[in-house]
C-alpha cells in the first residue's frame, strides 16, 4: 500500500501536556486546545512529531471535530519502537487507525527504521510513511492478510490481542475501589478486563483510573451516551463484548469515531 504525500498547510506537533495522573490537562481542555490551532477547509494535517496517546487522540478527535481534514499522524519512537513516554508503536498505529487517521508514520534511528516499518506493515491498513530529517517518505507494502478470530486492541501504552470468544471475566463497576478493582482483575487468568459504565460519574472515575489498564479492555453500556463518553476519555482501544443491548448503527458510529470494536 502506497500514498503520495500530500503538501500539509497545517502541522499539530505536541504541546507538552497530558491527561491525569501523568499531566492536569483533561482530554476535553486538551481536544480544545488543539482545535483552536485548526483552520478548517485547508486540506490534509500532519499531526507530527506525537509522543503520548492522550495528545495523539485530542488532535485527530479535534481535526475530525473541526471538519474532517484527512489527517497523517507520525510518531517519535527509539530504537525499541517506543516513544519516550513508553508508547509502543503498534498501540499507537491501532489507535489512530481505528480513529480514522489517513496515514501513519515514524520518525525513528535510521539503523531501525526498517525493522520497525516492517512491523507496522504486518497489521495495518492505512499507508504508512518515514520521516527523515522533517522529510515524509512514502513506505511501500501490500496488506497483509490475518486471521479474523484474532483481532488487535491496544491499552493506552501498548498492542493486545483478543479473539472472538475472549473471556472477559467478571464486570467491574466504576466505584471508589475501581483501581483495586482492575489490579485484582488483571491478576485472574482471563483475556480481558470488563468495565461497564451505568452513569456519567462513571465516566469521571474511568478517566482517573484508566491508566492501570494492562490488558485488553472491553467497555459496557446499555446507554450510548455514557459509553461514547468513556471511549472519548479511554486512551486505549477498547472492544464491546455485544452485552450491553445497543443498536448496531449505535455501535457503527462509535467504530467510526473511536475505534470500537464490536465482537
Amino acid at each position: 500500500m502506497d500514498a503520495s504525500v500530500p503538501i500539509f498547510k497545517q502541522t499539530l506537533g505536541p504541546l507538552g501536556l497530558d491527561v491525569p495522573p501523568m499531566g492536569e490537562t483533561g482530554f476535553e481542555a486538551l481536544t480544545a486546545e488543539y482545535r483552536a490551532r485548526i483552520q478548517p477547509g485547508r486540506g490534509a494535517v500532519h499531526i507530527s512529531g506525537m509522543t503520548t496517546m492522550a495528545e495523539c487522540r485530542a488532535a485527530l478527535t479535534a481535526v475530525r471535530e473541526a471538519g474532517g481534514s484527512p489527517a497523517w499522524v507520525s510518531w517519535i519512537c527509539d530504537g525499541d519502537g517506543e516513544s519516550p513516554t513508553r508508547v509502543h508503536m503498534l498501540a499507537a498505529l491501532f489507535v489512530a487507525e481505528g480513529m480514522g487517521a489517513a496515514a501513519f508514520g515514524l520518525d525513528c534511528p535510521e539503523n531501525a527504521a526498517a525493522q520497525h516499518m516492517a512491523e507496522l506493515a504486518q497489521y495495518a491498513h492505512i499507508p504508512l510513511f518515514q520521516v527523515r530529517e522533517g522529510v515524509l517518505l512514502p513506505y511501500p507494502y501490500t496488506p497483509t492478510r490475518r486471521d479474523p478470530d484474532v483481532i488487535p486492541c491496544a491499552t493506552g501504552a501498548a498492542p493486545c490481542f483478543v479473539t472472538r470468544t475472549v473471556d472477559v471475566g467478571e464486570e467491574i463497576e466504576c466505584g471508589p475501589d475501581l483501581l483495586e478493582d482492575i489490579i485484582a482483575a488483571e491478576d485472574n487468568p482471563v483475556g480481558a478486563v470488563k468495565i461497564i459504565i451505568q452513569e456519567e460519574d462513571d465516566i469521571e472515575i474511568f478517566a482517573q483510573h484508566q491508566y492501570a489498564v494492562r490488558e485488553a479492555l472491553c467497555l459496557c453500556s446499555d446507554v450510548p451516551e455514557l459509553l461514547e463518553g468513556a471511549l472519548r476519555v479511554y486512551q486505549g482501544r477498547a472492544f464491546y463484548d455485544g452485552t450491553g443491548g445497543l443498536e448496531r448503527t449505535v455501535l457503527d458510529r462509535l467504530s467510526r469515531l473511536y475505534g470500537l470494536i464490536v465482537l
